[in-house]
C-alpha cells in the first residue's frame, strides 16, 4: 500500500487528532494508528487532576508515577506543581 501525505501523525487518540485538526489547512495528512483506530489512551484515560489524597499516597509519588510513564517527556518541574497543587483542587 503506498500512501503519501504532507504531514504523518503516529496515534488516534484526542493529541493526534488535535494536531490533524490544526494541521489540515497546510496539507493531506496521514495518521498511523493501532488495529483498531477505536483504541487508544485517550479511550481509557480519566481525565482529572493527579491528586495525592489516599493515605497511603503522596504527591512525591505521584509525580515520581508521572515521570516513569512519560519516559523522558515530562517537564519535571511541571509534574511536581500538578502533583503538588493537584489535591487543592479535589475538594
Amino acid at each position: 500500500m503506498d500512501v503519501r501525505g504532507d504531514f504523518i501523525i503516529v496515534g488516534s487518540g484526542i493529541a493526534g487528532l488535535r494536531a490533524a485538526v490544526e494541521l489540515a489547512p497546510a496539507g493531506d495528512i496521514v495518521i498511523i494508528t493501532k488495529a483498531d483506530p477505536t483504541e487508544s489512551n485517550t479511550e481509557y484515560a480519566q481525565g482529572g487532576i493527579a491528586a495525592a489524597i489516599g493515605a497511603d499516597d503522596s504527591p512525591d509519588l505521584h509525580a515520581s508515577d508521572t515521570m516513569i510513564a512519560g519516559d523522558g517527556l515530562c517537564d519535571e518541574r511541571a509534574v511536581r506543581v500538578l502533583c503538588e497543587e493537584g489535591p487543592r483542587y479535589t475538594r
